[in-house]
């Protein structure tokens, strides 16, 4: 049998309400494909993909969850947005059945990242990799989907745990928890329970080819500077000076002035890059000024890279949702049964309305017969060019699961 993809959502309120809508129309999508493909027979869902928005009672939602879906293992996590297809719901619930006969998963969670995010990351991937061979059966496809606690830790670190586990000629996909921009708490979901300041990982092994596209769309603004001074996810200092007044020299020197009250709107779409052997940039998202001077960020940056000052548009966000979609789509090379988007939630506040416009490209490049899901993260994971995986800022990160 086939693997395929059904997508269901709902925006009510209530919890239990919103997962038996959300579940019955991905069940709905699994027998209308049952009846329409002979044998005709009953779809058995190997894993569930449950994403909400913070709305929910996350002990509430795990227990409707797990009534909604007995015997089938199902991960999540609660982020700032959700969507299926082009529709995105600020507030609910996105359910993505994978249905298969063949498919293997496994699903692990550790806690606490806050205390040390790394070996959360390693326990996680062990779990989830548990009862998985050694390395990936010839023929056969391995993604592991990376779900951390992005408020209470470094996810840069929960990654490269994760990493030691599950190697990197694999796939990797997933991206930061988060709540709908109030930071203040977020639910992580396996094992039919809710859980905070963890990572899930969840492993995945099918016979169809799996593959990922990550793209960012920002290009450099400024030159490369030295970081001489960084404590975790405070950038400190720039060549010996403080970071933000480097950062604002480098503005300056293009013609624009930033100041404290207006550093936060600049930034949104000038944050930072930091530069691959290839390349490419790994994203870090600049959120605020800090005394005395530096910039506190979305991940860590660490001590003795170069970085730059980056920035984007609107049309090169969207672009590179499109370039995003197209690199899942080629390197599948063969029908694609659906996939899971991870969307940086800055990514959406720079496109405002114009969001769906994005969310329409992920739809139309993998083909309009794909069922698509997806959530707007705090971060995301993946592997940028022919790096090794990383946490992100600003990027979008799509998981093409072959039919």
């Amino acid at each position: 049998m086939a693997t395929q993809v059904f997508v269901g959502a709902s925006s009510t309120a209530d919890a239990k309400k919103a997962a038996s809508e959300a579940v019955a129309a991905a069940l709905r999508g699994s027998a209308r494909s049952a009846h329409a493909s002979p044998p005709p027979g009953p779809a058995r869902p190997a894993f569930a993909l449950v994403l909400s928005t913070d709305q929910y009672d996350a002990d509430a939602l795990a227990a409707a969850m797990t009534s909604e879906l007995p015997g089938v293992p199902w991960a999540g996590c609660c982020t700032a947005g959700v969507f299926a297809g082009s529709r995105l719901l600020r507030q609910g619930l996105v359910v993505g059945l994978v249905v298969s006969e063949t498919v293997r998963v496994g699903v692990g969670v550790a806690q606490p990242v806050s205390q040390d995010g790394r070996r959360a990351g390693v326990l996680a991937a062990s779990r989830a990799l548990e009862a998985f061979p050694s390395s990936v059966p010839a023929g056969w496809s391995r993604a592991l989907i990376v779900l951390p606690d992005a408020l209470t830790g470094n996810a840069a670190d929960v990654v490269r745990g994760a990493v030691e586990v599950g190697g990197t000629g694999v796939v990797w996909a997933g991206g930061g928890a988060g709540d709908n921009l109030r930071f203040v708490r977020t639910a992580q979901f396996a094992g039919g329970r809710a859980y905070s300041d963890s990572v899930v990982v969840v492993a995945i092994d099918s016979p169809a080819r799996m593959a990922t596209g990550i793209r960012h769309g920002f290009r450099p603004y400024g030159p490369p500077t030295m970081v001489t001074r960084a404590e975790g996810t405070v950038l400190a200092e720039l060549e010996y000076e403080g970071a933000f007044s480097v950062y604002q020299r480098t503005a300056r020197a293009r013609g624009d002035q930033v100041n404290l009250d207006g550093f936060a709107t600049f930034a949104m779409t000038h944050p930072l890059g930091i530069p691959q052997a290839d390349g490419e940039h790994v994203i870090r998202d600049p959120l605020r000024v800090v005394s005395p001077g530096g910039l506190y960020c979305v991940g860590e940056v660490p001590d003795g890279c170069l970085i730059r000052v980056m920035e984007g548009d609107p049309i090169g966000l969207v672009g590179a949702a499109r370039e995003a979609a197209t690199t899942a789509r080629d390197a599948v090379a063969g029908p694609i049964a659906g996939a899971f988007v991870f969307d940086c939630i800055s990514r959406c506040m720079m496109l405002g309305d114009t969001v769906r416009d994005e969310l329409a490209t992920f739809e139309s490049e993998l083909g309009q017969s794909v069922p698509v899901m997806g959530c707007l993260t705090f971060g995301e994971v993946g592997t940028l060019g022919r790096g090794v995986p990383q946490f992100h800022n600003k990027t979008a990160v799509v998981l093409a699961l072959g039919a």
